[in-house]
């Protein structure tokens, strides 16, 4: 696919992405670079074990997909939605989930050294078995009390509070 002249076109492959992970990792296998796909619409796409590292997919929609498995160190998932996502056992080190919203994902599982974390909303995910998790990313982050963390991590006495407000503004 590369020996067309260079990576695929956004269109070409976003439809490689719906196909599923096999497919995609297919595709990534002959292109490693990044990939840059803002405001996708990849709502309940089914990309278990894909290798998804370094994509950039800011402002995407993808809403109960099925992630697990999947590779996104060091991705862009900046203000995405990701409500009821499932992403055990994903590779997310590094990644950037900034206004992320994660709220009902299932991350119990996943690898998350050095995530970013900042204001993203992680109400009612199950974080109770993610690796490598600091209390300064659970601190940055937006909660409630269906939350589930690791244990030895206390929930931020401003979760409650906050989540009302966000559920009142957003």
């Amino acid at each position: 696919m590369a020996a067309i002249g260079g990576p695929l076109s956004k269109e070409r492959q976003l439809a490689l992405l719906k196909c599923g992970a096999e497919r995609w990792n297919v595709f990534r296998r002959e292109y490693s670079g990044h990939i840059v796909l803002y405001y996708a619409s990849l709502e309940a796409v089914q990309l278990a074990g894909a290798d998804l590292h370094c994509v950039l997919l800011p402002e995407s929609n993808l809403r109960e997909a099925n992630l697990a498995g999947a590779i996104l160190e060091r991705a862009i998932l900046r203000k995405s939605d990701f409500r009821g996502t499932d992403f055990r056992r994903a590779v997310l080190d590094g990644a950037d989930l900034c206004r992320a919203d994660l709220s009902g994902a299932d991350l119990r599982g996943a690898s998350m050294a050095s995530t970013f974390l900042k204001k993203t909303n992680l109400a009612g995910a199950d974080l109770s078995t993610a690796c490598g998790l600091t209390a300064a990313q659970i601190g940055e982050a937006y909660g409630d009390d269906l939350t589930r963390l690791p244990g030895g991590f206390a929930r931020p006495a401003s979760w409650t509070t906050t989540m009302r407000l966000v559920r009142a503004v957003g």
